[in-house]
Order: C-alpha cells, then structure tokens, then sequence
C-alpha cells in the first residue's frame, strides 16, 4: 500500500503534533517565541539541541526552502543548535533531494511523515543518534490570509518586461527579508522556465542569500494558479502575479484579491501616446474587476545615460499629461516619476535567462559588475516606494 501523505490545515496545529510527537519519543520540547525566524520547534536530548523545521504544505518542499534552512543552520544565532531536522508533511522535490544527497551535510534531516504507519519516513539522515520514526496527527481548519499583499503585474501590450520586473520585484522584497510567492498566470509560462532547474522538474524556486551575512536569507517559489493555496504558505505574505495581457485569461478570484498592481511601460519616442492609451486602458480593465486595487506605472528600460536626460524630461511630461485626466477621475491610479522609481536599461536585464542556455542554476540579474548591480538598486526602490506609498511596510514592521 502507498503511504498518504499527511494534510493538516492549521500549520501551528501541525507544529505543536510534531512536537508531542518527540516529546514521547523522550526530547525536551521548547516552541520559539511567535515570529521566530528559522526553526519551529527546539529540541533537547542527551547534550544535543536540535532545530525543527516544519512545513505543511500542499507541494513538496522545494529546494530553495530546504537551502535557506541549511543557511540558517550556519549562522551565529543558530549556534546552540547541534543538528537541524526538516519535516514535511508532503515530502520533498527531487531537486532538493539530490542537493542533500550529493553534499551529505553531517547532523541534517530531511524527513516525511505518513499516515502508513503513523510516524516519519527519514529520506535523508546524516546524524549518530537520529530520533525514533512515530507520530500521531490530528486535522483541524482555520487560516488567516488578512495580511496577505498581492500585487498584479500587468499590461494590456506584451513586450514591456512585465515577467522580468514580476521576478526582479519579488527579488527585491525577497532582500529586503520577505518569503515570496509568484504566481505564473500567463499562458506561456516563461516566468516558471526561467526558475526551474532542470526542464523534466517541477521545482521552480531559488534562494536569495541575505545582504547582510548575519541574517537568515529568504526563498522566491513559483506556482501555477492552480498550485496556489494560501492556506498552504501561511507564512508566506507576498504574492506577486505575473498576470497574462489577456485579463481575461487571468483567474478573476486572484484579479479581485489584488491589492496593488503596477503595470510596466517604456518612455520612447514613437510609443510614448500609444502607452499611454495603453495605460489608460489597463487602468479601465482592472477597475472594471476590481474596485479597492491601487495601480502605479512604472517606467520599464529606461535610457539614464548621460545625454538623455533632456528627451526624457520631455518624454515623461507628455505621459503625465495623457494619463492625467484618468487619473484625477480615479485617485487610486498613480504615475510613478521616474525621478522616484524606475527600472533603467541594463545589460544584466536584457540577458537575464541566460543561464537556460548554459544549463547552469536559476537566478535572479542581481550579480555585481565592478562593485555595482543597478537593476538590484532600482528594484529594491521600487520595493521601498512601494512600501511608503501603500500599507506593505507594515509586514515589515510586524516582523514578516
């Protein structure tokens, strides 16, 4: 008979289950403060101190998340910590399986619960005295998704950059210490290509080491619509949409839980009226199926070279003007000034995928050239415009 798979719907249930769990197995049990970054349960047996994550979720666990924990694990905070055991209630990504296997980290679990024989299945174990396999779980219902931040990225006109400014803004809260969510709603599904590591997989996510190295890093994970349950990602506070041009092709219970959309445009001669129709129809579009979200555009690939800036100013202010009207009938509507937030033309951007053609790992066109990264700059901008225009600063300031 093949093991079911646990399926708890309360994930703080599920952590207090795995702790009386082993604490029949003889360990001291200790639960972390609310809001504690890294580990859900400590345990203590014999000299040894052993941080627990859990997670339950729909997906198996996928190996940014299994990456961010082995990260934490190494940092000064977790020092008392002797071992570090991950506990799925749905196991593991073959990706993040493989990574485990092939580096043999020593005093690490990777671990499955399954209602077989009511008890973890190790599928990896790297430790002299590991813990005895039982369990007992109990269901129980209730989600709180009140805090949750969607934003929509969205234009009615391809070619604008709306999946690689999806990406790069997940990115930047991802450095600015958040767990992301991204939702690959066009039918076309680059943004998920572009994250996997290997095409026959289905683990779409990548690590985003911390800026600071004392700090615990934070993952970035793609679904498809249909994989996407917030009940799932409790945890988990920002989702961004990289919706199709289509709306209508966009799932229209995700459409109304937008809370904020930014819709990406470029400042060039020949198409600056035309986008600003464009806009302007974009705004109409998503007013029509939502009427709380607040839309920005976003100037995409803008030219900062030296020399530009006169066409620019011209550029932009003849925008404004055809947006302006819209916007003064609907104040949740804003142009943002480039001179606040804009993401510049960059080489890094243009290649941006690049590592499909090398067969080499997902990741985002963060890396330094000669001591700077300007799309790292302008997105993480972004992130924080955003953050004092809107009400996202307040996961932040509530420790998400």
């Amino acid at each position: 008979m093949v093991a079911q798979k646990i399926r708890i719907k309360d994930p703080s249930d599920f952590e207090k289950v795995v702790a009386l769990s082993f604490k029949r197995q003889g360990y001291e049990i200790t639960l972390p403060p609310a809001n504690t970054k890294g580990y859900d349960i400590e345990l203590r047996k014999d000299g040894k101190c052993i941080a627990v994550q859990v997670k339950n979720h729909k997906a198996k666990v996928r190996t940014a998340q299994v990456i961010k924990f082995q990260h934490f694990l190494e940092l000064p905070m977790a020092s008392k910590f002797t071992q570090g055991w991950f506990i799925s209630a749905t196991g593991f990504f073959k990706p993040a399986l493989a990574l485990v296997g092939a580096e043999k980290p020593e005093n690490f679990g990777l671990g499955t619960f399954t209602t077989e024989r009511d008890r973890v299945s190790w599928d990896y174990l790297n430790s002299k005295d590991g813990p005895e396999e039982e369990g007992n779980y109990g269901t129980t219902t209730g989600e709180d998704e009140s805090e949750t931040k969607y934003i929509g990225v969205f234009t009615c006109k391809g070619g604008v950059g709306k999946t690689t400014v999806a990406a790069h803004l997940a990115g930047a809260f991802a450095l600015m210490g958040h767990d992301v969510i991204l939702l690959d709603l066009d039918p076309d599904r680059n943004l998920r290509k572009l994250f996997l590591r290997d095409i026959d997989d289905e683990d779409a996510s990548i690590f985003v080491p911390p800026i600071n190295k004392n700090e615990i890093g934070t993952t970035i994970t793609v679904l498809n619509s249909d994989e996407w349950n917030p009940k799932d990602y409790p945890e988990i506070k920002i989702i961004i949409c990289d919706c199709s041009p289509v709306l209508s092709e966009n799932p229209q219970s995700l459409v109304e839980k937008f809370d904020y959309c930014i819709i990406p445009t470029t400042l060039n001669p020949l198409g600056v009226s035309k986008h600003g129709d464009v806009i302007i129809r974009t705004f109409e579009h998503i007013r029509k199926r939502n009427s709380q979200t607040e839309m920005f555009a976003l100037i995409n690939n803008y030219q900062s070279a030296q020399g530009f800036a006169k066409k620019n100013q011209i550029l932009r202010n003849h925008l404004k003007r055809s947006l302006s009207k819209y916007i003064s009938k609907d104040p949740k509507c804003k142009f943002i000034d480039p001179d606040a937030a804009k993401i510049r033309n960059s080489t890094s951007l243009l290649y941006w995928g690049y590592h499909i053609v090398e067969g080499t790992q997902p990741q985002l066109a963060f890396k330094e050239h000669g001591g700077r990264c300007h799309p790292r700059t302008d997105f993480l901008q972004l992130a924080e415009y955003l953050e004092d225009h809107t009400t996202i600063d307040k996961l932040r300031q509530q420790g998400h």
